[in-house]
């Protein structure tokens, strides 16, 4: 995703974000901010405005020992983050399978890992400073809707400044990964999936089978491991994520849990009629139902189905025929992903949820200071 801006500013301080607030009122133009630029979505797209950089919005995390909450710069990258909690005794209980994204980018967008018992990382958010469209700064907790608003923000109602979140105490996890038969596993996910504090698999097109990979708690001590190894065990936040080093693009849709195989077999025979030339591989997790106004999801169980194509290889004709599946069994798209939705798609999806997080993005920031044109075309300001 490529963006052309009238400027892009860097932002250290609360004073840096109070200032690029400034300077974007004073010449009318919106604010994006932008971290890892992990994102596939427009969600990190100006062409307009003003690009603000949080790399450098970093420091210490601060351990709230009696609440088990930890308080996190928002530049902070979450790799960077995991480590320096873990050798303050605590850990994120769950995490997805990349730790590259921003502490802001997580809960700007609803990054989530694999198990039926571990909702998205935006459920354990506590609070936030947020700096809003006026300059002010407030806590998030202060009032309960804004916090809401917060958890799952699509940057939209104010620049994150740090994020405080739930943490447990440091663990283990062993990791078991094998190769399997398609068809057999097929049989055995809702097993595998309920058996296992995380499962997930990736089906590969070249060779139609499927890769297994869970982890389960372990009382430690960590194994060694090199690229052959099939079981090992290590720190928590060495295991959660893989490396995800080739440039690719990327769909990703929540279908109800009930209905998560018989989508997965259809994105599968779309893939396998050669209609479309796809080599990567298709993704299958699950999380565990939440509350959020806008999450993929709310209140319900659901299965993430992700689809990929490399940056140089054409990936819209296919993707808007997976997603003609994915909404057949009433998918939700994960805002950090490519989808082709509209603001009356959304609208219906998540219905009051949707009508919720606007009024408190008009009542954090009624000129729209920080909406793209992406977000303005989904925001109902003009209806």
């Amino acid at each position: 995703m490529q963006s052309t801006p009238k400027d892009i500013l860097e932002i250290s301080t609360i004073q840096d974000a109070q200032k690029a607030v400034s300077i974007a009122n004073k010449s009318k133009t919106s604010i994006t901010t932008v971290g890892s630029t992990h994102s596939h979505s427009r969600l990190i797209q100006n062409n307009t405005g003003i690009i603000i950089r949080t790399d450098q919005v970093k420091g210490t995390i601060t351990i709230n020992e009696s609440d088990k909450t930890a308080t996190v710069p928002s530049g902070m990258k979450l790799k960077e983050a995991a480590k320096s909690l873990w050798d303050k005794g605590y850990a994120f209980s769950n995490q997805g399978d990349v730790d590259v994204q921003s502490i802001a980018g997580l809960i700007g967008t609803g990054v989530h890992g694999t198990g039926i018992t571990h909702p998205s990382i935006s459920t354990h958010v506590q609070d936030a400073t947020l700096i809003t469209s006026t300059g002010d700064i407030i806590k998030a907790s202060e009032n309960k809707d804004v916090l809401e608003a917060t958890r799952l923000n699509l940057g939209a109602i104010g620049l994150v400044m740090d994020v405080t979140f739930a943490v447990v105490p440091i663990f283990f996890l062993h990791e078991q990964t094998w190769k399997q038969n398609t068809e057999s596993l097929i049989e055995e996910v809702d097993f595998l999936t309920k058996d296992n504090d995380h499962f997930e698999f990736f089906w590969d097109p070249s060779n139609d089978a499927t890769y297994v990979k869970t982890l389960n708690p372990h009382k430690g001590p960590a194994t060694k491991r090199n690229n052959s190894t099939q079981s090992y065990v290590d720190y928590s936040h060495e295991v959660f994520p893989s490396d995800r080093n080739d440039k690719h693009t990327e769909m990703e849709y929540s279908i109800p849990y009930q209905d998560g195989i018989a989508c997965f077999k259809k994105i599968r025979n779309l893939i396998l009629s050669k209609k479309h030339e796809v080599f990567w591989p298709v993704e299958y997790r699950t999380v565990a139902a939440d509350s959020g106004w806008i999450s993929p999801s709310k209140d319900r169980l659901t299965v993430t189905i992700s689809i990929h194509q490399g940056l140089d290889q054409p990936h819209e004709p296919f993707f808007r025929e997976a997603e003609d599946i994915f909404r057949s069994y009433d998918g939700r798209p994960h805002w950090g992903k490519c989808n082709y939705l509209t603001y009356s798609d959304f609208a219906s999806m998540y219905a009051e949820g949707w009508d919720s997080f606007w009024k408190i993005q008009r009542d954090l920031d009624p000129e729209g200071l920080f909406l793209n044109s992406y977000l303005q075309s989904l925001c109902d300001r003009n209806r």
